[in-house]
């Protein structure tokens, strides 16, 4: 037997990842044991990575994923559904609006539909250029995990006071930091982005980090069925949770264990959370902070 021959067994206690379908991986786990499942799904537009189908069928497809979503994630859980438009002769067809019905059919509460707004993107000639995705974010009950103060913002007037009033020279702000809103930029993975791989449509980490750090604790699972190269399962490592995945592409699956080992050596690149997207040179701008701190130190990091 050659080198060439031996398939390296990919192991790590925090991450479990396989090359098979979804709903066969799903069925293998524990009711109730994900406390975060994070996940954007195929559109349904024809990518390498999927079967363009009549809308319908899709949308069954994606019912029997969600209804297993569902079974799997912990009462005090959220379930987060990221997507853009499905696009037929032309016409779009928003995959959030076609599949809320679907989510609400169990039960659940939408907290937030989180906007994440990208500067680059396919050129439309026959209508306006499509430059966001939505993330519809749910929770099982109304008792849930929600970490506030773990993904604020630098304020857009640091250090302001009231001037009158009972509270006047006292800080109007959070000294922690801003909430950060419903409308998330983050730059998405492109060819020149610091994470990019073969996939076409991969997550940028910095976005799913968010996501991590404010509804999950150290220690909880998170889990995505539409893994791609792994960038869920990344982000959950990054911050000590423990992250699942499957994928049906062998390829993509073997380019995420290739990011599991990468960080766990210090070596993956991602891009740091708290970059702004543009700072112009001589701006005087400071990169922003977590917790009222600066940037904790990154594995290593370019811009994109």
């Amino acid at each position: 037997m050659t080198d060439a021959t031996i398939r390296p067994r990919h192991r790590d206690c925090e991450a479990i990842m396989e090359c098979r379908d979804n709903l066969a991986f799903m069925r293998a786990l524990p009711a109730e044991s994900m406390q975060l499942i994070v996940t954007s799904p195929p559109y349904n537009i024809g990518k390498a990575y999927e079967r363009r189908q009549p809308l319908h069928y899709y949308v069954a497809q994606q019912a029997e994923v969600i209804a297993e979503c569902v079974r799997l994630l912990n009462p005090r859980g959220s379930l987060c559904w990221q997507v853009g438009n499905h696009v037929q002769d032309g016409e779009i067809f928003p995959l959030d609006m076609v599949l809320y019905p679907v989510f609400r059919e169990h039960g659940l509460h939408l907290r937030n539909r989180i906007v994440w707004h990208f500067e680059h993107g396919l050129h439309c000639s026959k209508r306006l250029s499509g430059r966001y995705e939505t993330i519809l974010w749910f929770t099982k009950g109304k008792d849930y995990t929600f970490n506030l103060d773990a993904i604020r913002v630098p304020p857009k007037y640091p250090g302001k006071k009231h001037f009158k009033g009972p509270n006047a020279g006292r800080l109007s702000c959070n000294p922690l930091g801003k909430n950060p809103g419903d409308v998330w930029i983050f730059p998405n993975v492109k060819n020149n982005h610091v994470e990019k791989t073969i996939h076409p449509c991969q997550f940028p980490v910095e976005l799913v980090e968010r996501l991590v750090l404010a509804l999950t604790n150290p220690g909880d699972r998170v889990f995505d069925p539409y893994m791609g190269v792994g960038s869920s399962v990344i982000a959950a490592l990054k911050h000590g949770r423990i992250g699942y995945g499957c994928d049906i592409v062998p390829e993509y699956v073997e380019i995420a264990w290739q990011r599991v080992h990468a960080l766990r050596a210090g070596a993956l690149k991602t891009r740091p959370m708290h970059r702004p997207v543009y700072v112009p040179k001589n701006s005087g701008v400071t990169l922003g902070y977590q917790n009222g701190q600066p940037p904790a130190a990154h594995h290593a990091t370019s811009s994109d």
